[in-house]
């Protein structure tokens, strides 16, 4: 039914990389535990990337992962999230304080490789920015 292309990010998979390396981050490639419309997507078929970090008491990543609300489960489009959490502060009713923006959201794969050099610049410059007091509970 999921016809993901695993090869989808072979266009910007090195500029990832090095970005994670530049930075001390690490690189995640998968994701699980997710549904859709009730039905259990299996992992291997759904594709992310997800650069994470810790500075402080401040966690941080960018986030690159599909976005089916184009009801098209076969070609999804995508999302490109920059996202903070305090590390410590977990309540059971609120949760982790946090902080997102969305640079882009339900957009065509393509744009994210033709814009990737300034998404990246533009998520570093955002999570650089952002201050304990930045974060709230949702």
């Amino acid at each position: 039914m999921w016809l993901t292309n695993m090869n989808q990010f072979s266009q910007i998979d090195t500029r990832l990389i090095a970005l994670a390396k530049q930075i001390g981050a690490s690189l995640e490639t998968t994701v699980g535990g997710h549904s859709i419309d009730g039905i259990d997507v299996p992992k291997d078929k759904l594709a992310i990337r997800q650069i994470q970090w810790i500075e402080g008491p401040i966690g941080k990543a960018i986030i690159i992962n599909q976005n089916f609300e184009n009801g098209n489960l076969e070609a999804p489009n995508w999302d490109f999230i920059n996202i903070a959490w305090l590390l410590e502060g977990k309540t059971p009713a609120k949760g982790r304080p946090i902080w997102n923006k969305y640079l882009l959201k339900n957009i065509d794969f393509r744009k994210i490789e033709t814009d990737i050099e300034k998404l990246l610049k533009q998520s570093l410059e955002n999570l650089n920015a952002v201050k304990k007091t930045d974060l709230k509970y949702r």
